[in-house]
C-alpha cells in the first residue's frame, strides 16, 4: 500500500512539474537591462540622498577649519 502511495505522489509532482522555457539571449539581454535600470535608479536616489546627508556634515567641518585657518594667519 505504501509503495502505490509513493507511486502516486511521483505521479503527481511528474505531472505537475512546469516545464521551463528556455529564453534566448535577446530575452536575457532585456531582462538584464530591465533589472540595471531599476538597480542603477534606486542606487542613483540612495547617492543623491547620501550625498545631502554628507553634505551638511562636511560643509560644515571643512568652512569650520579655513575659518580657523584664516583667523590664525590674519594680522
Amino acid at each position: 500500500m505504501k509503495k502505490i502511495g509513493w507511486l502516486l505522489l511521483l505521479i503527481v509532482v511528474v505531472s505537475c512539474k512546469s516545464k521551463e522555457k528556455m529564453l534566448t539571449n535577446a530575452e536575457i539581454k532585456a531582462k538584464a537591462d530591465s533589472i540595471l535600470a531599476i538597480k542603477r535608479a534606486e542606487l542613483s536616489k540612495q547617492a543623491l540622498e547620501d550625498l545631502d546627508r554628507r553634505k551638511s556634515i562636511e560643509v560644515k567641518v571643512i568652512t569650520d577649519s579655513i575659518v580657523a585657518a584664516k583667523t590664525k594667519t590674519a594680522p
